[in-house]
């Protein structure tokens, strides 16, 4: 404990006396290097002076005694660097492009003779070519690249999929549908952190990236795919640090508008052409950016705003009764999208910068809601209206040419509120989600206020930056979940008159169990969801020898309520004994980091490598969790559905043995009439667990980069993490509730589970010249982990939650093998020619019991796809389980059905986006430039879906054709393993072909 006073009161008094500066190293570049003669003897005093004509730029330090030179803080862009000294007659210059988060290297050499003040020019921009100062395994994704690549949608952190290491991941929250959502290193997506200009830009409510800002206001960004300095921090997989545009000594600008509707787009191919329906799909896209100088060489400005208007459609299930099948159908899904940007820049002096940002988002939309099942309804769209709002200020101060601080405040707010389209409880059955989102509506607030200074000192061969980071969160929930409840459902469609009404319909359907509030109140809110985060570090990168660099880091973070301390006094009495030990907050988060990085002589191979522990950040609805599910104020009554059993005799509640109703059963219209039970899939009473703490992620690398040629570098690393306190919920006991008038379930949300990764990263990357750069990447990984839910157990928990490690199996997203070619190329006459060609291996499945609420108990999760990889070989599993009398399952045996042997698991994933413009020249500075996108050249079929509890997009539960014991089909699934949604949708990447045509004015 006297260890984190010490640092916070550190962190604190840097604010109060270190003078203040601009923004921390993430957001800026570096540029170092060692100053010889041909002998290779140090040149103490050597002049380097780095220049960048575009707004006048310039900075100037001489070589230390052992002719080391070091220019922190400097805004990415291309420099001219030119050194010379005393009695050396020729100068040396050479112009490079220094990239956000880059730690550049460039050793100079000055001869001893030639003619005297004679400049010499070294062609190429080496420092850029390979990484000779770090550890780090990342990615920069570069102007060029940003503005050129074909992007479905146009957001610009799909471009982080280029860097090998990332994919796709499914969909964790309802407020993120429309944002994609990056997996670094095996995780989900819910905690890798993303800044905008060094300001965070995430959610620390539900996790994943924030606010948007326009595909032509990001200069460019890098993506710190794993072991990142101890400067970077509330992450254990990646950072992304984005730097947004600036205006220049020119006035310059764009105006472009983006243009698609269903004409130019094909149907997915799980839609029912038979239907003969067209999506009512059209979006049209403007952007538009304007920047110039407001005092030149001193002053700038910049703004940038974008707007999209989409009449989208989602592809929907529809129950067809008549005919006892799931029609694909569309559901109209429109969406509006606001962004605007606003920049400043000002430099008074040579020593002094400041630059000011503002930034917002206006978004209301129709789209899918969070699914459990592989496809929903219309009834199971949402409502979303989204607001985000951010301001940055920096300013940064040269305080000598050894030592610049740098300090940031910023201010960000989002406001999410999102409801149901239409009203009714969820109806889940094995196939489909019907009915109304049992989750909404909810609204979420959230405020944050940021500090972050960093002082960089250059002491002899040591780069030394110290500094910290306060963050203060105010969030606030009103929570509508579960007042129209859920309804479990074991069959899609009713096999028999159950209820002797001489018909066959809904009202015969089994359902196992319902779920619903049991408070009149329609909200429940919650203020004060609030959260200080506070960190500090110290990070040395010390350059042992000419070809040695070792980085040394150590960072401290503590926060004060992500277990919810402000409140443990208000937990429900009857879970107390439930609880041990103290609460208390998580201290001990230090985080070590060591890397090297050896380089051979020219500088055109480096091995590097190291080891670095590393801290996820909770977020703040586990906290919302044990306020809500308090089995108070959102008691959850559990009943028994028709289907239910008796959990003593394993003999059927509400069926004769004719598989009749009896008096009093339940059915779909009086569902929520069944006693109270322990419910499967219930959320319970939920307790944070007193010994909780921020998941812990060691990260393992070792890697070689080599220029082939110059401009052309290969890189390949290894990669091993392993995360540990990963969370997860699990039932520990049960308690009276007086609240529901039965049992209650108790859940401990702990820290008790691992995570692993491990990957090769192979890149290949031409920077451009000759007229066209690529970068081929290709990652070969295997990612395990406890819980497709990712953090907030509010659905699936553990089959035996005293055995969770029956639980570990791969991620839901884990991909073997995933390659990615990207790249562009200027032709003659103006044309240009860009294209991103993807090629991945399949996710694996969970393979769920009937009824679709749990896995089969005896296989591990995701055993689709990686235990079993055709529907023969799952079938054998199954004749092997039947020829014991089957699994046990809610108190009774069950026998399993047999699938097709044809069935499948998981798709291969291939597409191809080309972009060909023509640039026509309007005078000297202007061009006007006609686009042509297609996405998905090949209109190859991309089976995949978007929920984490079955991501492959293949049916996944074992529903059988028929619920009747005596019917052959009790024991057959003809639907399992069927493709039931592709990949993006119907309009995303890798969906259907679609045509796209812009048109853009530059100038």
């Amino acid at each position: 404990m006297c260890r984190a006073f010490c640092l916070t009161a550190f962190v604190m008094t840097a604010f109060c006396l270190v003078l203040p500066a601009r923004a921390q190293q993430s957001a800026t570049a570096s540029l170092s290097g060692r100053v010889t003669d041909p002998a290779g003897a140090v040149i103490v005093g050597a002049q380097v002076i780095i220049e960048r004509s575009a707004t006048g730029f310039r900075r100037e330090i001489t070589t230390n005694s052992e002719g080391i030179y070091a220019l922190t803080s400097l805004p990415a862009g291309e420099y001219v660097v030119t050194i010379k000294a005393a009695n050396f007659p020729r100068s040396l210059k050479r112009i490079l492009t220094l990239r956000v988060g880059q730690s550049a290297t460039f050793d100079g050499t000055l001869e001893v003779s030639g003619p005297i003040e004679e400049v010499v020019f070294i062609s190429g921009d080496s420092a850029t070519s390979v990484n000779t100062s770090s550890a780090v395994v990342e990615g920069v994704v570069t102007s060029r690249s940003v503005q050129t690549l074909p992007l479905n949608g146009r957001n610009y952190l799909e471009l982080a999929l280029l860097i090998p290491g990332n994919s796709p991941a499914p969909n964790f929250h309802p407020s993120k549908i429309n944002i994609p959502v990056i997996s670094s290193a095996g995780q989900l997506g819910r905690t890798g952190n993303v800044m905008i200009d060094g300001a965070d830009n995430n959610d620390d409510a539900s996790g994943g990236p924030l606010q948007n800002i326009s595909q032509d206001a990001v200069q460019e960004f890098q993506i710190a795919t794993s072991r990142f300095s101890a400067e970077l921090g509330r992450s254990g997989s990646s950072v992304i640090n984005v730097v947004t545009k600036s205006g220049q000594n020119d006035l310059h600008g764009s105006a472009a508008l983006y243009w698609r509707d269903r004409r130019l787009q094909g149907l997915p191919a799980t839609f029912d052409r038979a239907s003969g329906q067209k999506p009512p799909f059209d979006r049209e896209q403007y952007s538009a950016t304007l920047g110039g100088p407001i005092k030149k060489d001193r002053a700038w400005w910049f703004g940038s705003f974008e707007y999209r208007n989409q009449d989208g459609a989602l592809l929907v299930g529809e129950r067809d009764i008549a005919t006892r099948t799931i029609r694909r159908t569309f559901a109209p899904a429109p969406l509006n999208d606001l962004l605007s940007t606003g920049r400043i820049d000002w430099r008074p002096n040579g020593a002094d910068s400041v630059n000011l940002r503002y930034s917002n988002e206006r978004e209301d939309d129709i789209s899918s809601a969070n699914l459990q099942r592989a496809i929903g309804s219309a009834t199971q769209r949402q409502a979303a209206d989204q607001r985000f709002d951010s301001a940055l200020s920096n300013y940064t101060r040269v305080i000598s040419p050894t030592a610049v601080n740098s300090f940031s405040f910023s201010f960000s707010r989002f406001r999410f509120i999102i409801d149901q389209v239409t009203p009714g409880p969820q109806l889940t059955f094995p196939s489909i989600q019907d009915g109304a989102s049992f989750r909404l509506p909810t609204v979420t607030n959230q405020r944050r206020l940021q500090f972050i200074d960093t002082l960089t000192l250059t002491r002899g061969a040591h780069a030394i930056k110290f500094g910290g980071e306060i963050h203060r969160i105010d969030g606030a929930y009103q929570l509508g979940v579960f007042r129209e409840g859920r309804i479990e459902l074991v069959e899609d469609f009713a096999s028999a008159d159950r209820n002797n009404d001489g018909k066959i319909d809904d009202n015969d359907l089994l359902f196992g169990a319902t779920l619903r509030k049991m408070a009149t109140e329609p909200w429940l809110p919650q203020p004060d969801v609030d959260n200080t985060h506070v960190a500090a570090f110290i990070q040395d990168d010390w350059r042992v020898t000419p070809r040695l660099t070792f980085n040394i880091g150590l960072r401290y973070q503590i926060d004060t309520d992500e277990k919810l301390i402000s409140r443990y006094h208000e937990i429900n009495p009857i879970v107390l004994p439930f609880l041990k030990g103290k609460r208390e907050r998580d201290k001990n988060n230090f985080a070590p980091r060591f890397g090297f990085n050896w380089a051979t002589k020219d500088a055109r191979t480096s091995v590097r490598g190291g080891y670095g522990i590393y801290y996820d950040k909770i977020v703040l609805q586990i906290t919302s969790l044990e306020r809500g599910l308090d089995g108070r104020s959102l008691a959850i009554a559990v009943r028994a559905g028709n289907a239910a059993r008796n959990p003593a005799t394993g003999q059927p509640l509400f069926l004769d043995q004719n598989g009749k109703f009896l008096p009093g059963a339940p059915t779909l219209a009086n569902a929520f009439t069944g006693p109270i039970i322990i419910g499967q899939g219930a959320s319970g009473i939920n307790i944070i667990d007193n010994a909780m703490q921020n998941p812990m992620v060691q990260q393992f690398n070792l890697g070689l980069q080599r220029e082939v040629v110059p401009g052309l570098v290969v890189r390949a690393d290894y990669i091993h993490s392993l995360g540990t306190h990963f969370l997860i919920g699990r039932t520990i006991g049960s308690v009276f509730n007086p609240v529901i008038g039965g049992q209650d379930r108790v859940v401990s949300l702990e820290s008790s589970v691992k995570a692993k990764y491990d990957g090769l990263l192979v890149s290949l990357e031409k920077r451009f010249s000759n007229h066209f750069q690529f970068r081929a990447s290709y990652t070969l990984a295997k990612a395990f982990n406890y819980a497709n839910d990712d953090q907030i157990p509010f659905s699936i928990g553990p089959v035996d939650p005293n055995r969770i490690g029956l639980e570990y199996g791969p991620t839901p997203n884990d991909q073997r093998h995933r390659f990615v070619l990207a790249g562009d190329y200027e032709l003659p006459r103006g044309f240009g020619l860009a294209a991103i060609w993807t090629m991945a291996s399949g996710v694996p499945m969970d393979i769920m019991m009937p009824d679709g609420n749990l896995r089969v108990p005896l296989l591990q999760r995701n055993a689709g796809g990686r235990i079993f990889h055709t529907g023969a070989e799952l079938n054998a599993f199954i004749r092997q389980v039947n020829s014991i009398g089957g699994v046990t399952y809610n108190g009774a045996k069950q026998l399993l059905p047999l699938v097709r042997d044809d069935a499948r698991f998981n798709d291969n994933f291939s597409s191809l986006d080309l972009r060909l413009s023509k640039a026509f020249r309007l005078g000297e500075k202007a061009r006007l430039e006609p686009i042509i996108e297609v996405f998905n050249l090949f209109n190859v079929t991309n089976i995949l879906g978007v929920s984490n509890v079955n991501y492959s997009g293949f049916s996944n539960v074992l529903a059988r054709d028929s619920n009747n014991p005596n019917d052959p089909g009790f024991l057959r699934s003809s639907g399992f393993g069927s493709p039931v949604t592709t990949a993006g949708g119907v309009f995303g990447s890798g969906g259907p072909r679609a045509f796209q045509f812009a048109v853009k004015v530059s100038f």
